[in-house]
Protein backbone atom coordinates (compact mmCIF):
# COMPACT_ATOMS: atom_id res chain seq x y z
CA UNK A 1 0.00 0.00 0.00
CA UNK A 2 1.15 3.51 -0.77
CA UNK A 3 1.66 6.54 1.39
CA UNK A 4 0.80 8.81 -0.69
CA UNK A 5 -2.05 8.58 -3.34
CA UNK A 6 -1.24 10.41 -6.98
CA UNK A 7 -3.65 13.22 -5.76
CA UNK A 8 -1.13 14.17 -2.77
CA UNK A 9 1.57 13.89 -5.33
CA UNK A 10 0.07 16.33 -7.24
CA UNK A 11 -0.76 18.01 -4.20
CA UNK A 12 2.94 18.08 -2.73
CA UNK A 13 3.93 19.77 -6.08
CA UNK A 14 2.04 23.04 -5.64
CA UNK A 15 4.11 25.68 -4.89
CA UNK A 16 4.70 27.34 -0.90
CA UNK A 17 3.84 23.63 0.29
CA UNK A 18 5.15 23.18 3.89
CA UNK A 19 5.68 19.77 5.75
CA UNK A 20 5.40 19.41 9.58
CA UNK A 21 6.52 16.66 11.89
CA UNK A 22 3.84 15.54 14.74
CA UNK A 23 4.97 13.62 17.59
CA UNK A 24 1.99 11.42 20.01
CA UNK A 25 3.81 10.39 23.18
CA UNK A 26 2.20 8.15 26.11
CA UNK A 27 4.02 9.79 28.91
CA UNK A 28 3.97 9.06 32.67
CA UNK A 29 1.81 12.72 32.81
CA UNK A 30 -0.52 11.86 29.91
CA UNK A 31 -0.51 12.12 26.66
CA UNK A 32 1.70 14.36 24.65
CA UNK A 33 0.73 15.68 21.33
CA UNK A 34 3.56 18.05 19.72
CA UNK A 35 5.09 19.33 16.46
CA UNK A 36 8.03 20.58 15.36
CA UNK A 37 6.91 24.11 14.44
CA UNK A 38 5.39 27.09 16.52
CA UNK A 39 2.37 27.55 18.58
CA UNK A 40 -0.44 25.54 18.75
CA UNK A 41 -2.17 23.82 16.12
CA UNK A 42 -5.89 21.43 16.12
CA UNK A 43 -5.97 18.67 14.09
CA UNK A 44 -8.26 15.62 14.38
CA UNK A 45 -9.77 16.71 17.16
CA UNK A 46 -6.33 16.98 18.91
CA UNK A 47 -3.89 20.00 19.92
CA UNK A 48 -0.71 19.50 18.78
CA UNK A 49 2.05 21.89 21.01
CA UNK A 50 4.83 23.51 19.02
CA UNK A 51 8.12 23.05 20.08
CA UNK A 52 10.32 24.95 18.20
CA UNK A 53 10.66 28.86 19.43
CA UNK A 54 11.02 31.29 16.89
CA UNK A 55 13.98 33.49 18.65
CA UNK A 56 15.59 30.01 18.31
CA UNK A 57 16.49 29.50 22.28
CA UNK A 58 14.70 25.98 21.71
CA UNK A 59 15.20 23.70 18.57
CA UNK A 60 13.76 20.06 17.60
CA UNK A 61 15.34 18.19 15.08
CA UNK A 62 14.22 14.60 14.02
CA UNK A 63 16.41 12.89 12.47
CA UNK A 64 16.02 10.74 9.04
CA UNK A 65 13.44 8.05 9.25
CA UNK A 66 14.82 5.32 7.15
CA UNK A 67 13.00 2.12 5.56
CA UNK A 68 13.37 -1.37 7.53
CA UNK A 69 16.50 -3.05 6.21
CA UNK A 70 17.68 -6.96 7.07
CA UNK A 71 19.67 -6.97 10.24
CA UNK A 72 19.02 -3.17 11.06
CA UNK A 73 16.91 -2.06 13.95
CA UNK A 74 14.94 1.55 12.74
CA UNK A 75 14.82 4.02 15.16
CA UNK A 76 14.44 8.01 14.64
CA UNK A 77 16.24 10.58 17.42
CA UNK A 78 13.66 13.02 18.28
CA UNK A 79 16.43 15.90 20.11
CA UNK A 80 15.48 19.39 21.99
CA UNK A 81 17.74 21.50 22.97
CA UNK A 82 17.04 24.68 24.96
CA UNK A 83 15.16 22.40 27.21
CA UNK A 84 15.18 24.66 30.74
CA UNK A 85 16.08 23.21 34.06
CA UNK A 86 12.66 22.57 35.34
CA UNK A 87 11.84 20.47 32.10
CA UNK A 88 15.43 18.81 32.11
CA UNK A 89 14.90 17.74 35.96
CA UNK A 90 11.68 16.09 35.07
CA UNK A 91 12.54 13.98 32.77
CA UNK A 92 15.30 12.94 34.94
CA UNK A 93 13.06 12.02 37.58
CA UNK A 94 11.01 9.86 34.72
CA UNK A 95 13.28 8.33 32.84
CA UNK A 96 12.82 4.87 33.80
CA UNK A 97 8.89 5.65 33.58
CA UNK A 98 9.32 6.63 29.60
CA UNK A 99 11.24 3.79 28.21
CA UNK A 100 9.16 1.40 26.55
CA UNK A 101 6.21 3.54 26.08
CA UNK A 102 3.91 4.25 22.78
CA UNK A 103 5.40 6.65 20.41
CA UNK A 104 3.75 7.77 16.63
CA UNK A 105 5.23 10.15 14.24
CA UNK A 106 2.91 11.76 11.95
CA UNK A 107 3.30 13.76 8.64
CA UNK A 108 1.31 16.29 7.26
CA UNK A 109 1.41 19.14 4.69
CA UNK A 110 -0.02 23.03 4.57
CA UNK A 111 0.02 25.58 1.97
CA UNK A 112 2.35 28.15 3.44
CA UNK A 113 0.45 31.17 2.66
CA UNK A 114 -3.17 30.04 3.44
CA UNK A 115 -2.06 27.44 6.07
CA UNK A 116 -4.72 25.78 4.76
CA UNK A 117 -4.46 21.59 5.31
CA UNK A 118 -3.10 20.57 2.09
CA UNK A 119 -2.38 16.73 3.12
CA UNK A 120 -4.15 15.47 6.33
CA UNK A 121 -2.28 13.79 9.02
CA UNK A 122 -0.54 10.25 7.82
CA UNK A 123 0.97 7.62 10.69
CA UNK A 124 4.56 7.13 9.18
CA UNK A 125 6.62 5.81 11.98
CA UNK A 126 4.39 3.22 14.89
CA UNK A 127 6.75 2.86 18.17
CA UNK A 128 7.87 2.59 20.91
CA UNK A 129 10.22 5.66 22.97
CA UNK A 130 13.73 4.47 24.71
CA UNK A 131 15.04 5.89 27.92
CA UNK A 132 15.82 9.78 27.34
CA UNK A 133 19.77 10.75 26.85
CA UNK A 134 20.27 14.09 28.84
CA UNK A 135 23.24 16.17 27.88
CA UNK A 136 24.48 19.33 28.88
CA UNK A 137 27.56 21.20 28.36
CA UNK A 138 28.58 24.81 29.52
CA UNK A 139 25.83 27.04 31.20
CA UNK A 140 22.54 26.39 30.17
CA UNK A 141 23.41 24.42 27.46
CA UNK A 142 20.63 21.16 27.78
CA UNK A 143 19.87 18.74 25.26
CA UNK A 144 17.32 15.74 26.07
CA UNK A 145 17.03 13.08 23.16
CA UNK A 146 14.72 10.13 23.05
CA UNK A 147 14.88 7.58 20.61
CA UNK A 148 11.35 6.54 19.14
CA UNK A 149 12.17 2.57 18.30
CA UNK A 150 10.00 0.88 15.61
CA UNK A 151 7.61 -1.31 16.56
CA UNK A 152 9.87 -4.21 14.48
CA UNK A 153 13.16 -3.05 16.24
CA UNK A 154 13.49 -6.14 18.12
CA UNK A 155 12.51 -8.71 15.60
CA UNK A 156 15.95 -6.86 13.52
CA UNK A 157 14.09 -7.24 10.22
CA UNK A 158 11.31 -5.81 8.82
CA UNK A 159 7.90 -7.63 9.15
CA UNK A 160 7.25 -8.07 5.05
CA UNK A 161 10.49 -11.08 5.07
CA UNK A 162 13.75 -11.12 4.09
CA UNK A 163 15.22 -9.88 1.00
CA UNK A 164 16.34 -13.44 -0.35
CA UNK A 165 15.72 -15.42 -3.70
CA UNK A 166 12.91 -17.55 -1.44
CA UNK A 167 11.42 -15.30 0.27
CA UNK A 168 11.00 -13.13 -2.93
CA UNK A 169 9.25 -16.23 -4.76
CA UNK A 170 6.83 -16.28 -1.48
CA UNK A 171 5.98 -13.05 -2.52
CA UNK A 172 5.94 -12.83 -5.93
CA UNK A 173 5.58 -16.55 -7.25
CA UNK A 174 8.20 -17.37 -10.34
CA UNK A 175 10.37 -14.13 -9.99
CA UNK A 176 13.64 -14.78 -9.89
CA UNK A 177 14.50 -11.08 -9.17
CA UNK A 178 16.82 -11.56 -6.17
CA UNK A 179 18.45 -15.09 -7.49
CA UNK A 180 21.77 -13.13 -7.60
CA UNK A 181 21.46 -11.37 -4.78
CA UNK A 182 24.68 -12.16 -3.05
CA UNK A 183 26.37 -13.67 -5.54
CA UNK A 184 29.54 -13.54 -7.66
CA UNK A 185 28.88 -13.07 -11.26
CA UNK A 186 31.57 -13.14 -14.02
CA UNK A 187 31.34 -12.17 -17.47
CA UNK A 188 33.92 -13.18 -19.90
CA UNK A 189 33.81 -11.77 -23.90
CA UNK A 190 36.00 -13.04 -26.06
Amino acid sequence: MAVFTAEDLAKLRRPHVARAWFLEMDLPSGIARLHNGTGRVTLNGHEWRGVTDPLGTQMVSLSNIEEPRFGQAVAVEVTLSGANREFFKSVHASAREIEGRRADLYWAAFDGETEELVIPLRKLFPGKLSAPSLTWGGIGLRTVTVTVESIWSSQNYPFGGQWNPADQRRRYPGDKGLDFVGVKVMENWK
